[in-house]
């Protein structure tokens, strides 16, 4: 099950490495869980509960998982139940990628509207 969604995850990439960001619709930004974890992650996107469940890195991938927001809300992403991650509905509208990365216990966000490749 884990490389099925492994696959999917890839294929997904794979066709938003190849198309323009402007076939989103724009209040839709696409978050995206990097390298390094190993951690419940939660994801809630206004009342919405987007993803809740531990999260772990795929070696061969580079990246942990993936979802899509509606970036006129405010996102909360909660690591392990105790470390939260706020992104602010103001600073997610200008952006369709969004990246959040772990080094050990430090956290990243980063925000753009360039694809990342992870292979």
């Amino acid at each position: 099950m884990k490389i099925f969604n492994g696959m999917i995850s890839f294929l997904l990439f794979a066709f938003i490495g190849c198309t323009s960001v402007t076939m989103y619709d724009k209040n839709k930004s696409f978050l995206t869980f990097t390298s390094e974890f190993d951690n419940f992650i939660t994801v809630k996107n206004g009342d919405n509960l987007i993803i809740n469940k531990r999260g772990k890195t795929t070696p061969m991938l580079g990246f942990t998982a993936a979802c899509i927001i509606v970036n006129n809300k405010d996102v909360v992403i909660t690591i392990d139940n105790e470390q939260d991650i706020k992104l602010n509905k103001e600073q997610l509208p200008k952006y369709k990628f969004i990246y959040i990365g772990k080094d050990k216990k430090r956290y990243t966000v980063e925000y753009t509207n360039l694809a990342k490749s992870f292979l």
